[in-house]
């Protein structure tokens, strides 16, 4: 397949503001692929060159990307970086130079997706002595031979400013749909049950979706959406039975819903496991004999980060293969007591590992495993998984487990609760005993308590930056003073507007945010963003910030749950608490958890 078939889709994709035609158009490449080629074009949609978990990047900063642009088209650095600043695009000025280039090449090609792909893998694995000089020339030879359009597009992706706005619900979408016909012959009951309530187009929206919904049960299970593509490809959707728990590729954490109080707990769960909810990192740990994988929420590969975690594993976990799951947090070995967030943060770091290892080391506290020497124990109760994950662990300083209790006793609970708040603790999750392990999913298996701040919002909410406007007064030096925000509506992708945040933040924190959020700056609204207001500047859907607010309030502006209520909601005073580097935007706080926030917030009102 020629990369300018995937350079027009690109920009059809990046030109649309409907999720429907995304998936219309994404579908029709997909169709149009070959089993070899269709893994690549699912990570380049992902801004990606291969899962996550292989923490493939490209490299490149702006500086030797306008030094190839210069390199090829003839123009100095200086005109390159003019334009830059005019432009705030990179992608556009190379469009724009190669169109007009004043040299020409000695030798072109037709550029193929697997050529640029290829380049690109170079460019990411290129190290050492020369290494950069390298990068360079691999990137002029893409760009001595693109198209204006192509140039645009392989200029973002070291970069990492595709802007395509295309999440994974999208693709697997498009995957969904380019498989219809086989699994509507397969599926005729389902088929004819949802015609029932539906037809038309609904009705195939909604077959679409049952069948989404089991690509998506695998990917929870393998976070590697490239080799899904690839196998549903070559083997049609005979190929879903093949893919199962592999050791060293990421099963997608269980999330937990929220509740208010222990009464509200109780009544939803009975007798349940209530374990100390720990604000650390969460990590989903892999274990092949001496060989251990460290993976973050992000699905990201974070082993070299944690020497002192993987010696603990080693030496503690007591089963020669197993997958598990806990939370990392940074303690003082001189008084037991727990380090807050912002210090545990600093041990995730590129460089100073081993000082750092030594400064704050971590304790891993264990809450749940999901494979055991061959065996997936996901399925399995959760009472019976806390039982196996007891007897894996063996006593030493590094690895233990979540202390927990089992209750039906709201008091208890909340005793218990209290005494985690007294340590320092961000609070409890409360589990069902007889649950099993719910991947990629928000569920009311697991419901979280943390703590509650009076006259504020019971919980701090992880959002979803969309947008900013230039600071006025005092902020005008800084270039931000407020920033748009939305949460995300899980049903239908996309995010909704839900607060502008104009506290909470340091100068220092203004000036970073601002460096942060002007490189993925967009000319216009991102396809997943539904909002009524117009920021300043629109940027790509790419950061989790946590916030808390003093309540929910109904709104005529915002466009969170509009659908539902008539009405947006909106955060009144919203303060930002910190950015959250761990949570992909798809793992902010969703629309519909907002909603039963808004609602519980009025029950207890009336009861006041």
């Amino acid at each position: 397949m020629l990369f300018i078939e995937i350079a027009n889709v690109m920009d059809k994709l990046e030109a649309t503001s409907s999720r429907i035609e995304m998936v219309e158009i994404l579908a029709e490449l997909f169709a149009k692929a070959s089993s070899k080629e269709i893994d690549k074009i699912v990570y380049l949609m992902q801004g990606q060159l291969g899962p996550a978990y292989k923490n493939i990047e490209v490299g490149l900063g702006e500086n030797f990307v306008i030094e190839a642009i210069s390199k090829t088209t003839g123009y100095s650095e200086e005109h390159v970086e003019k334009l830059f600043k005019e432009k705030g695009d990179l992608g556009l000025v190379a469009q724009e130079l190669v169109k007009n280039k004043k040299q020409l090449s000695l030798f072109t090609e037709e550029l193929t997706l697997e050529k640029v792909y290829n380049n690109f893998l170079k460019i990411a694995k290129a190290s050492g002595a020369g290494s950069q000089d390298l990068k360079i020339k691999l990137l002029c030879e893409l760009l001595n031979s693109a198209k204006p359009l192509e140039a645009k597009y392989i200029v973002r992706v070291p970069l990492n400013t595709l802007r395509l706005g295309v999440g994974d619900p999208t693709i697997m979408d498009a995957l969904a749909e380019i498989n219809m016909e086989e699994f509507k012959a397969q599926a005729e009951d389902v088929v004819k049950e949802l015609s029932k309530k539906y037809s038309g187009d609904e009705l195939h929206r909604q077959v679409r979706a049952r069948l989404r919904e089991l690509i998506e049960d695998k990917y929870n299970i393998h976070s590697d959406l490239g080799y899904i593509a690839k196998l549903l490809k070559e083997k049609g959707l005979k190929a879903l039975d093949e893919i199962g728990i592999t050791l060293g590729i990421p099963i997608r954490p269980t999330l937990a819903e929220r509740l208010t109080t222990p009464e509200e707990i109780i009544k939803k769960l009975g007798k349940c496991a209530v374990e100390t909810k720990l604000d650390g990192f969460r990590m989903q740990i892999h274990k092949d004999n001496d060989k251990v994988i460290i993976f973050s929420r992000r699905q990201e590969d974070m082993t070299y980060m944690f020497p002192d975690i993987v010696a603990g594993v080693r030496e503690q976990i007591n089963a020669k293969q197993a997958i598990v799951e806990g939370e990392a947090i940074a303690y003082d070995e001189n008084t037991g007591q727990f380090f807050p967030f912002q210090v545990t943060i600093q041990r995730k770091r590129k460089y100073g590992i081993k000082e750092f290892a030594e400064k704050y080391p971590l304790k891993l506290f264990l809450f749940d495993v999901m494979y055991v020497d061959g065996e997936n124990v996901m399925s399995k109760p959760f009472i019976e998984r806390r039982k196996l994950l007891e007897k894996l662990v063996k006593p030493g300083k590094v690895v233990t487990l979540t202390e927990m209790i089992i209750t039906s006793d709201p008091r208890e609970l909340e005793a218990f609760f209290n005494s985690s708040i007294e340590r320092g603790l961000e609070g409890i999750v409360a589990k069902d005993l007889h649950e099993r392990y719910i991947a990629g999913a928000r569920k009311f298996a697991w419901i979280k308590l943390k703590r509650s701040y009076k006259g504020e919002l019971e919980d701090t909410i992880d959002v979803v930056i969309i947008g900013y406007y230039k600071g006025k007064g005092a902020r005008a030096k800084f270039g931000l003073g407020t920033l748009l925000a939305a949460a995300y509506n899980a049903d239908k992708d996309v995010f909704e507007s839900i607060a502008k945040i104009g506290s909470g933040m340091t100068e220092e924190q203004l000036v970073e945010l601002e460096k942060m959020l002007s490189k993925i700056v967009v000319k216009k609204k991102p396809a997943r963003v539904v909002c009524e207001l117009e920021p300043d500047y629109w940027v790509e859907p790419k950061y989790v910030a946590e916030v808390i607010a003093d309540e929910i309030t109904k709104s005529p502006v915002h466009s969170c749950a509009k659908d539902v209520l008539g009405e947006g909601l909106a955060l009144r005073f919203p303060r930002l608490v910190k950015l959250r580097a761990d949570r992909k935007p798809e793992q902010a706080t969703t629309t519909k958890e907002i909603v039963e926030m808004f609602k519980r917030q009025k029950t207890r009102k009336v009861e006041e």
